[in-house]
């Protein structure tokens, strides 16, 4: 029969054992690869998630100030950036956003949010991670002093800050934005009016730098652009609950690599359209988008189209492929943006579509019983043979419909061939491909973007 003293030390081992087991647990629970394993507040250094400090943010910005990647800040209130300061955000710093809260840079103050793919800045909701929803907080915002075609323009939010939008400065520098993503945006502000989408870019010039950027989850539209001569590059908006992006108020930019993923409640993947008001204002909007990816919800959802002009927009879309919505791939409408077609300023070429409407084979959208505005009825231009575009061919993504992680990379077999030709002088010539993302390549989403359920 064991001595005492051995009982003794066999439940000392035993004791060991268990506080050793357990700070092993606290260790392995501590531990992380990433940021967003560390949570809203949390920050993933040497492999363990250490705590941010947080800081509140109520007042607007009207000095040159620097948010740091050691701290979380909580947006309490809309927060404007006045002119003429300056906000630089470090990269790996985190932004929580209150309900009708939001970050505003107004004309003549500047933005620089400087992420890097090993640590993007993100702009997320409050809320613990499992409550967060679409329209938890406003939205982030950019505005500058390019030409628009809207007079007066003003952004619609109460503030005794100057929110007037454009002016005669094609190249004004709006700030940049670099592999940024913002999430549950798009809520109503205090006034019930929802001035801003998950990214809102109002005037902003071809001085500014947007690229790697993502919207998830925004209440209404993922990217606005109003006016202005912004460049956008490698660019995604996943699940917005309006328009993935919405281009309108004379922007007259471009457009390269696009990743638009819509949910059951989206509707249009790519609008462009000129004023609403005076759809024949001058300037008028005239889009240029190359290499990009539009997929819906399967032939789910209310409506959805593909790509959508209306009121007087007009421009050239490209190398693009359009899958999976319910309503149609294309749809042009108004007597303005059919004026534009008719005279072939309206182009859609070099692209797929794929399983659109009830039959799958519903590539167009002609009128419908109740329509208040005509469409084209005739269609056949866009389906000759020297559009380059593409019909019922099946793009070969592995699983696009996956609203969690998206297969984004769709087969070479009819996406790339000889006969395809290169992007125009202003974009990427190498892509010479149809969609957002090479078949050969790793996609330029990976390790920066993601897509959480709530």
């Amino acid at each position: 029969m064991p001595s005492a003293a051995s009982l003794l030390r066999l439940s000392t081992l035993a004791i060991a054992a268990v506080l050793t087991a357990s700070c092993s647990l606290t260790l392995d629970l501590n531990q992380c690869v990433s940021d967003e394993e560390c949570g809203a507040t949390g920050q993933c250094l040497d492999g363990l998630c250490k705590e941010n400090e947080r800081v509140e943010i109520t007042d607007h910005i009207v000095e040159d100030t620097v948010w740091t990647a050691d701290n979380t800040y909580l947006l309490k209130d809309l927060v404007m950036i006045v002119a003429p300061a300056t906000l630089t955000i470090e990269p790996g710093t985190r932004i929580l956003a209150e309900r009708r809260a939001g970050l505003v840079s107004l004309k003549g103050a500047k933005l620089i949010a400087e992420g890097r793919r090993d640590a993007p800045i993100v702009f997320t909701s409050a809320k613990p991670v499992g409550q967060r929803l679409a329209g938890d907080w406003a939205g982030l915002a950019m505005v500058g002093r390019a030409p628009t075609n809207r007079q007066p323009f003003n952004l619609r939010i109460d503030s005794d800050q100057d929110t007037s939008v454009g002016g005669s400065d094609e190249a004004w520098d709006c700030g940049t934005l670099r592999y940024v993503r913002v999430e549950f945006g798009g809520a109503e502000l205090s006034n019930g009016q929802k001035a801003l989408k998950g990214i809102t870019l109002a005037g902003c010039g071809s001085e500014t730098t947007i690229e790697y950027v993502q919207t998830h989850l925004s209440d209404d539209d993922g990217i606005a652009v109003f006016g202005g001569n912004v460049d956008l590059r490698y660019a995604v908006s996943t699940r917005a609950q309006d328009d993935g992006i919405d281009v309108d108020t004379a922007w007259r930019g471009t457009a390269q690599f696009l990743a638009i993923q819509q949910d059951i409640n989206s509707r249009e993947g790519i609008e462009i359209e000129n004023l609403a008001e005076d759809p024949d204002a001058s300037p008028q909007t005239d889009a240029r988008i190359y290499n990009f990816t539009i997929i819906g919800f399967d032939r789910g959802g209310d409506r959805q189209r593909g790509i959508y002009y209306k009121l007087g927009g007009m421009g050239t879309v490209s190398h693009g492929i359009v899958i999976g919505q319910d309503g149609a791939g294309l749809h042009i409408e108004g007597p303005e943006s059919i004026a534009h077609a008719n005279e072939g300023r309206v182009i859609v070429e070099n692209t797929l579509f794929f399983n659109q409407g009830d039959s799958g084979e519903k590539y167009f959208e002609q009128d419908a019983p109740g329509d208040e505005f005509p469409s084209v009825g005739d269609y056949s231009a866009y389906q000759a043979e020297e559009t380059g575009n593409r019909f019922g061919l099946d793009p070969g993504f592995a699983d696009p419909y996956n609203l969690g992680n998206p297969g984004w990379i769709p087969s070479s077999e009819h996406t790339t061939d000889r006969d395809l030709e290169r992007p125009p002088e202003g974009f990427d010539p190498t892509a010479v491909f149809l969609g957002a993302f090479s078949p050969s390549a790793t996609p330029w989403t990976e390790g920066w973007t993601d897509y959480p359920l709530n």
